[in-house]
């Protein structure tokens, strides 16, 4: 059997594994982290020899320095979802690293089995001395790197040791004495051990994951400013039917809630799931619109989007924590699948946000937040007879509506629109353009019904439907096809139109600009969650 024989061997044994573990947590239609298996002394030993049979066949075939990859797992359980996803990371990262100083990456072995996570690879155009520095200033970099169990072979298949670079020995995870010494003499326990480990991977996982989601949010915000031909609205190059706002306005906002970001995250990473812990995601976002006002001199540029994206992210949060922390169970329904996001991401992320966004609701039954109830209910001035007929919840109004429902507008219209558009190939401008005009179509944007009441929500939806030829009620799926099969011209001389009457009118839909880049937001944030499922 020939290596990569056995790679697809190896690959083949852990998926069944990983099947026969999620197969209850499936059958009930929860998702939670995979079970922990634990591992014997022998199939240790034998991981090790099929490590070294390995690493001879690249040396052989390659006469190039070998880095052999590995994690130091203490205890009986060598793998876990957090471990996969540690090694995953910290692997792309090594190899990035090799590729930006011109090393060459001849063959790879990467295996994922009960006895942990290896890779093995084969360099070129780079000393085995030169390798070895970098792997130690990989283990060396940070606290989770002191994991990492990174060894190198020379040309001649000799290990190359820490000590014969000047290098001194790895520390105890614990305490400062040299780790083969506290190994020998069993100076810490083995739970000791597992949870240093389990809060050190937590830790650098969660730093992965957040840096991610607060770039997203902010990549997110950004787009919906950059997109042009948004009537009313704010882009790079005027301020539509505002006189108190521009891009500037915009900048100074955006940069004041950038800690929002990861403030929101935590709260579902810690495992949102008791009252204190909304009141918790509640106040961080009050305290984020209040950074808002400052940095705008009281303008309101970014309150619809603090809360879409806290809600978001909080998701995306507490999924990472129930599937790669084994905290807790998360409950999946169906679907609608776009061209890059599966259903099964896109359902569990909309199911989320229903759960935390109902959740908040009941926050705000605490007598701590009666001046917001009624603030809101002050600014509960408006709701179309449309939205009287279709709110389940006819309490909430506009973007609390769609939150309860898991963002309708969001997952139905702007997900897959952006999706299709630029899949097929459409610049990103065009693709906001098309999302822009399907949201003015099917969301109940509450702005645009303050500033012109009833009349203009029903002038601006019909005038859209029947530009595309539709009925006054369409699908989702129907509102989508049609705005793709516009033309850009069409396109563009029918949201040239709007933009002339909103100015007129000095009409605004800051509801659907916050859709747009919430849509733009959840594009990423289905593949993270596409990414966290691979390790469940």
């Amino acid at each position: 059997m020939n290596y990569e024989e056995k790679r697809i061997e190896a690959a083949h044994r852990d998926r069944a594994v990983g099947e026969w573990a999620m197969r209850d947590s499936m059958e009930d239609g929860t998702i939670s982290g995979q079970q922990r298996i634990e591992v014997s002394f022998d199939e240790i030993l034998d991981a090790r020899d099929r490590r070294a049979e390995r690493q001879a066949y690249l040396s052989a075939s390659h006469r190039t320095p070998i880095l052999s990859f590995t994690l130091n797992m203490p205890g009986n359980v060598k793998r876990t979802p957090l471990s996969s996803f540690f090694f995953d990371d910290r692997l792309m990262r090594f190899k990035a690293q090799l590729r930006a100083i011109g090393a060459v990456i001849v063959e790879e072995l990467v295996f994922s089995e009960r006895t942990g996570d290896e890779a093995l690879l084969a360099v070129s155009n780079l000393s085995s001395r030169s390798l070895k520095e970098l792997a130690i200033a990989m283990e060396e970099r940070s606290i989770a790197g002191r994991l990492l169990d990174l060894d190198v072979l020379d040309e001649e298949s000799t290990p190359v040791k820490r000590a014969s670079i000047g290098a001194v020995p790895r520390r105890c995870l614990l305490c400062e004495q040299p780790a083969s010494v506290c190994s020998s003499s069993r100076a810490h326990s083995p739970d000791e051990l597992r949870d240093k480990v389990t809060h050190m991977l937590e830790q650098a996982v969660f730093d992965v994951l957040v840096d991610d989601i607060v770039a997203m949010a902010s990549k997110a915000s950004s787009f919906e400013l950059m997109v042009s031909l948004k009537p009313g609205l704010v882009t790079y190059s005027d301020s539509g039917s505002h006189s108190d706002m521009d891009r500037f306005t915009f900048a100074k906002s955006q940069a004041s809630i950038l800690s929002y970001y990861k403030d929101a995250f935590l709260a579902g990473w810690e495992n949102i799931e008791d009252e204190m812990s909304f009141f918790n995601l509640r106040l961080k976002g009050m305290k984020a619109e209040r950074r808002m006002f400052q940095a705008t001199g009281g303008i309101n540029t970014h309150r619809g989007w603090i809360y879409i994206t806290g809600i978001l992210a909080a998701a995306v949060g507490l999924i990472g924590a129930s599937v790669l922390r084994g905290n807790g169970r998360l409950r999946s329904g169906g679907g609608t699948p776009t061209e890059k996001c599966s259903d099964k991401a896109v359902a569990l992320l909309s199911d989320t946000v229903s759960s935390i966004a109902r959740a908040l609701e009941g926050s705000l039954e605490s007598p701590l937040f009666e001046n917001v109830r009624r603030n809101m209910a002050d600014h509960s001035v408006y709701t179309s007879p449309r939205a009287k007929r279709t709110l389940s919840h006819s309490h909430l109004r506009g973007i609390r509506e769609e939150a309860i429902s898991g963002f309708p507008s969001i997952f139905h219209v702007g997900l897959p629109l952006l999706s299709q558009s630029l899949k097929c190939g459409e610049g990103e401008d065009l693709a906001g353009q098309r999302t822009v005009l399907a949201l003015l179509a099917s969301a109940e944007d509450t702005t645009l019904g303050k500033r012109g009441g009833e009349f203009a929500v029903t002038n601006v939806r019909q005038r859209i439907l029947t530009a595309l030829g539709l009925e006054s009620e369409p699908t989702c799926e129907e509102l989508v096809r049609s705005v793709l099969e516009l033309t850009v011209e069409d396109l563009h001389e029918h949201l040239r139109a709007l933009s002339e009457y909103f100015f007129e009118f000095r009409l605004s839909c800051g509801g659907v600009a916050d859709l747009l880049a919430g849509s733009f937001l959840t594009l990423d944030l289905c593949l993270v969650t596409e990414k966290i499922l691979a390790y469940r």
